[in-house]
Protein backbone atom coordinates (compact mmCIF):
# COMPACT_ATOMS: atom_id res chain seq x y z
CA UNK A 1 0.00 0.00 0.00
CA UNK A 2 1.37 3.38 -1.02
CA UNK A 3 2.67 5.87 2.44
CA UNK A 4 -0.18 8.66 1.70
CA UNK A 5 -2.51 5.73 0.64
CA UNK A 6 -1.65 4.34 3.87
CA UNK A 7 -2.38 7.45 6.24
CA UNK A 8 -5.35 8.22 4.72
CA UNK A 9 -6.82 4.91 5.44
CA UNK A 10 -5.35 4.42 8.83
CA UNK A 11 -6.77 8.08 9.63
CA UNK A 12 -10.15 6.81 8.13
CA UNK A 13 -10.20 3.77 10.61
CA UNK A 14 -9.57 5.66 13.48
CA UNK A 15 -11.81 8.37 13.08
CA UNK A 16 -15.06 5.01 12.07
CA UNK A 17 -13.84 3.37 15.18
CA UNK A 18 -13.08 6.13 17.64
CA UNK A 19 -9.84 5.38 18.20
CA UNK A 20 -8.32 7.61 20.96
CA UNK A 21 -4.79 6.87 19.62
CA UNK A 22 -2.84 6.29 16.31
CA UNK A 23 -1.67 3.42 15.19
CA UNK A 24 1.94 2.76 15.30
CA UNK A 25 3.94 1.30 12.43
CA UNK A 26 6.37 -1.26 12.55
CA UNK A 27 9.74 -1.72 10.33
CA UNK A 28 13.15 -2.34 9.47
CA UNK A 29 15.43 0.05 7.49
CA UNK A 30 18.98 0.44 6.56
CA UNK A 31 18.71 4.23 7.23
CA UNK A 32 19.30 5.32 11.03
CA UNK A 33 15.95 7.51 12.03
CA UNK A 34 16.11 10.31 14.13
CA UNK A 35 14.44 9.90 17.45
CA UNK A 36 14.67 8.29 20.67
CA UNK A 37 17.18 5.49 20.39
CA UNK A 38 16.24 2.19 23.09
CA UNK A 39 19.72 2.06 25.55
CA UNK A 40 21.71 -0.33 25.17
CA UNK A 41 23.37 -2.29 27.88
CA UNK A 42 20.61 -1.56 30.63
CA UNK A 43 17.91 -3.59 31.10
CA UNK A 44 14.93 -1.26 29.56
CA UNK A 45 11.41 -2.69 28.32
CA UNK A 46 10.68 -1.95 24.82
CA UNK A 47 6.90 -1.39 25.59
CA UNK A 48 7.90 1.21 27.84
CA UNK A 49 9.87 3.02 25.48
CA UNK A 50 6.74 2.71 22.63
CA UNK A 51 4.98 5.30 25.01
CA UNK A 52 7.16 7.56 23.13
CA UNK A 53 5.71 6.49 19.90
CA UNK A 54 2.51 6.81 21.24
CA UNK A 55 2.74 10.35 21.90
CA UNK A 56 4.27 10.92 18.71
CA UNK A 57 8.13 10.11 18.68
CA UNK A 58 9.70 7.75 16.42
CA UNK A 59 11.31 5.01 18.54
CA UNK A 60 14.16 2.89 17.38
CA UNK A 61 16.43 -0.15 18.34
CA UNK A 62 19.76 -1.49 16.48
CA UNK A 63 21.78 -4.19 17.42
CA UNK A 64 24.07 -2.68 20.37
CA UNK A 65 20.64 -1.37 21.28
CA UNK A 66 17.45 -2.91 22.28
CA UNK A 67 16.81 -2.72 25.84
CA UNK A 68 16.62 -6.03 27.05
CA UNK A 69 18.38 -8.99 25.94
CA UNK A 70 14.89 -10.75 25.17
CA UNK A 71 13.75 -8.03 23.01
CA UNK A 72 16.94 -8.12 21.04
CA UNK A 73 15.78 -12.03 20.16
CA UNK A 74 12.82 -10.88 19.23
CA UNK A 75 13.79 -8.07 16.88
CA UNK A 76 16.34 -10.86 15.35
CA UNK A 77 19.35 -8.57 16.43
CA UNK A 78 21.23 -11.56 18.94
CA UNK A 79 20.16 -14.87 19.60
CA UNK A 80 18.49 -15.62 23.19
CA UNK A 81 20.59 -16.11 25.97
CA UNK A 82 21.72 -19.91 26.64
CA UNK A 83 19.76 -20.05 30.26
CA UNK A 84 16.05 -18.63 28.21
CA UNK A 85 14.66 -21.88 28.51
CA UNK A 86 15.02 -22.06 32.63
CA UNK A 87 14.68 -18.27 32.31
CA UNK A 88 11.38 -18.58 31.20
CA UNK A 89 10.20 -21.75 33.09
CA UNK A 90 11.68 -23.00 36.54
CA UNK A 91 15.03 -21.37 36.68
CA UNK A 92 18.07 -22.92 38.18
CA UNK A 93 17.96 -23.71 41.54
CA UNK A 94 20.64 -21.79 43.24
CA UNK A 95 22.01 -20.09 39.98
CA UNK A 96 18.92 -18.30 38.44
CA UNK A 97 15.16 -17.77 39.48
CA UNK A 98 12.82 -18.45 36.57
CA UNK A 99 9.56 -16.80 35.90
CA UNK A 100 7.34 -19.78 36.10
CA UNK A 101 5.60 -18.70 33.07
CA UNK A 102 6.19 -22.10 31.42
CA UNK A 103 5.68 -25.48 33.06
CA UNK A 104 9.28 -26.78 31.80
CA UNK A 105 12.34 -26.32 30.23
CA UNK A 106 11.32 -28.26 27.28
CA UNK A 107 8.14 -26.41 26.95
CA UNK A 108 10.10 -23.07 26.07
CA UNK A 109 12.32 -24.97 23.68
CA UNK A 110 9.22 -26.44 21.82
CA UNK A 111 7.37 -22.62 21.94
CA UNK A 112 10.80 -21.08 20.83
CA UNK A 113 11.02 -23.51 17.86
CA UNK A 114 7.60 -22.84 16.90
CA UNK A 115 8.25 -19.09 16.46
CA UNK A 116 10.78 -19.58 14.18
CA UNK A 117 12.41 -15.86 14.84
CA UNK A 118 14.34 -15.09 11.90
CA UNK A 119 17.19 -12.83 11.60
CA UNK A 120 16.82 -9.02 11.47
CA UNK A 121 16.70 -8.07 7.31
CA UNK A 122 17.78 -4.47 8.17
CA UNK A 123 20.24 -2.68 10.56
CA UNK A 124 17.60 -0.78 12.36
CA UNK A 125 14.01 -1.60 13.89
CA UNK A 126 11.76 1.31 13.55
CA UNK A 127 8.40 2.16 15.70
CA UNK A 128 6.37 5.26 14.69
CA UNK A 129 2.81 6.87 14.30
CA UNK A 130 1.74 6.10 10.36
CA UNK A 131 1.13 9.74 10.00
CA UNK A 132 5.19 10.33 10.59
CA UNK A 133 6.00 7.89 8.02
CA UNK A 134 7.66 8.94 4.93
CA UNK A 135 7.56 7.62 1.02
CA UNK A 136 9.95 4.75 1.23
CA UNK A 137 9.14 3.68 4.48
CA UNK A 138 6.79 0.60 4.04
CA UNK A 139 5.82 -1.17 7.33
CA UNK A 140 5.98 -4.49 7.58
CA UNK A 141 3.12 -4.43 10.68
CA UNK A 142 0.66 -2.32 11.93
CA UNK A 143 -0.48 -2.09 15.89
CA UNK A 144 -2.14 -0.54 18.61
CA UNK A 145 -1.95 -0.34 22.47
CA UNK A 146 -6.29 -0.68 23.26
CA UNK A 147 -8.66 -0.23 25.72
CA UNK A 148 -11.34 -2.90 25.46
CA UNK A 149 -13.76 -0.93 23.93
CA UNK A 150 -11.21 -0.15 21.10
CA UNK A 151 -9.90 -3.65 21.02
CA UNK A 152 -13.57 -4.91 20.09
CA UNK A 153 -13.87 -2.72 17.34
CA UNK A 154 -10.18 -4.49 15.63
CA UNK A 155 -11.06 -7.85 16.72
CA UNK A 156 -14.50 -7.78 15.42
CA UNK A 157 -13.03 -6.25 11.87
CA UNK A 158 -10.44 -8.40 11.40
CA UNK A 159 -13.06 -11.45 11.68
CA UNK A 160 -15.56 -9.75 9.97
CA UNK A 161 -14.70 -11.44 6.62
CA UNK A 162 -13.64 -14.71 7.50
CA UNK A 163 -15.32 -17.89 8.76
CA UNK A 164 -12.26 -18.96 10.58
CA UNK A 165 -10.62 -16.94 13.35
CA UNK A 166 -8.84 -13.58 12.58
CA UNK A 167 -7.04 -12.99 15.68
CA UNK A 168 -4.94 -15.45 18.22
CA UNK A 169 -4.09 -14.91 21.57
CA UNK A 170 -0.49 -16.57 21.86
CA UNK A 171 1.50 -16.76 24.86
CA UNK A 172 4.55 -14.42 24.26
CA UNK A 173 6.46 -11.64 25.55
CA UNK A 174 5.10 -8.39 25.35
CA UNK A 175 7.52 -7.90 22.69
CA UNK A 176 7.18 -11.42 21.19
CA UNK A 177 3.32 -11.17 20.58
CA UNK A 178 3.98 -7.51 19.81
CA UNK A 179 6.02 -7.93 16.78
CA UNK A 180 7.71 -11.46 16.48
CA UNK A 181 4.09 -13.17 16.32
CA UNK A 182 2.70 -11.07 14.24
CA UNK A 183 5.56 -11.55 11.59
CA UNK A 184 5.46 -14.90 11.68
CA UNK A 185 1.42 -14.20 10.80
CA UNK A 186 3.35 -12.15 8.13
CA UNK A 187 4.60 -15.03 5.94
CA UNK A 188 1.04 -17.05 5.77
CA UNK A 189 -1.21 -16.66 2.96
CA UNK A 190 -4.28 -15.30 5.19
CA UNK A 191 -2.39 -13.56 8.68
CA UNK A 192 -4.00 -13.44 11.34
CA UNK A 193 -3.45 -10.23 13.88
CA UNK A 194 -2.16 -11.00 17.53
CA UNK A 195 -3.85 -10.01 20.93
CA UNK A 196 -0.85 -9.71 23.19
CA UNK A 197 0.32 -7.78 26.12
CA UNK A 198 -0.74 -10.71 28.57
CA UNK A 199 3.20 -10.76 29.48
CA UNK A 200 2.98 -10.39 33.84
CA UNK A 201 6.99 -8.93 33.31
CA UNK A 202 5.56 -6.24 30.89
CA UNK A 203 1.68 -5.57 32.23
CA UNK A 204 3.73 -2.47 34.57
CA UNK A 205 4.33 -0.82 31.36
CA UNK A 206 1.59 0.19 30.39
CA UNK A 207 -2.21 1.51 31.97
CA UNK A 208 -4.01 -1.53 33.48
CA UNK A 209 -6.83 -1.02 30.92
CA UNK A 210 -4.58 -1.29 27.94
CA UNK A 211 -3.57 -4.69 25.65
CA UNK A 212 -1.94 -4.85 22.10
CA UNK A 213 -3.52 -5.57 18.42
CA UNK A 214 -0.79 -6.26 15.88
CA UNK A 215 -0.89 -7.76 12.20
CA UNK A 216 0.62 -7.73 9.25
CA UNK A 217 0.05 -4.72 6.81
CA UNK A 218 -1.75 -7.38 4.71
CA UNK A 219 -4.44 -7.62 7.10
CA UNK A 220 -4.79 -4.32 7.84
CA UNK A 221 -5.37 -3.65 4.08
CA UNK A 222 -8.46 -5.48 4.62
CA UNK A 223 -9.64 -4.30 7.60
CA UNK A 224 -9.52 -1.15 5.58
CA UNK A 225 -11.75 -1.85 3.04
CA UNK A 226 -13.98 -3.67 5.34
CA UNK A 227 -14.51 -0.97 7.12
CA UNK A 228 -17.15 1.07 5.38
CA UNK A 229 -19.63 -1.94 5.10
CA UNK A 230 -18.95 -3.57 8.56
CA UNK A 231 -20.89 -3.03 12.03
CA UNK A 232 -19.07 0.64 12.42
CA UNK A 233 -21.59 2.25 10.57
CA UNK A 234 -24.68 0.71 12.78
CA UNK A 235 -26.11 2.46 15.81
CA UNK A 236 -24.57 -0.63 18.13
CA UNK A 237 -21.23 0.58 17.75
CA UNK A 238 -22.32 4.45 17.84
CA UNK A 239 -23.42 3.42 21.35
CA UNK A 240 -19.67 2.43 22.25
CA UNK A 241 -17.69 4.83 20.19
CA UNK A 242 -19.64 7.66 22.41
CA UNK A 243 -18.28 5.63 25.28
CA UNK A 244 -14.60 5.74 24.10
CA UNK A 245 -15.16 9.27 23.49
CA UNK A 246 -16.21 10.11 26.91
CA UNK A 247 -13.66 7.95 28.57
CA UNK A 248 -10.84 10.30 26.82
Amino acid sequence: METTALKAAAADLQQRIGLREELLAFFYSDRQPEGYQVPGGKQVCLIAALTRARHGETVYCDAEHYGCRGCGHFLGFVPPMPTIDYFVSTGIPGKMEGEHYKQSPELVRQYREECAIAPAPAPYAVFKPVSCLVADERPELLFYFGTPDELSALVTLANFARADDGVICPFGSGCGTLISRALVEARHERPRAILGLFDPSARPCVPADRLSFSAPLAMWAEMFANAPESFLKTETWSKVKQRIASAG
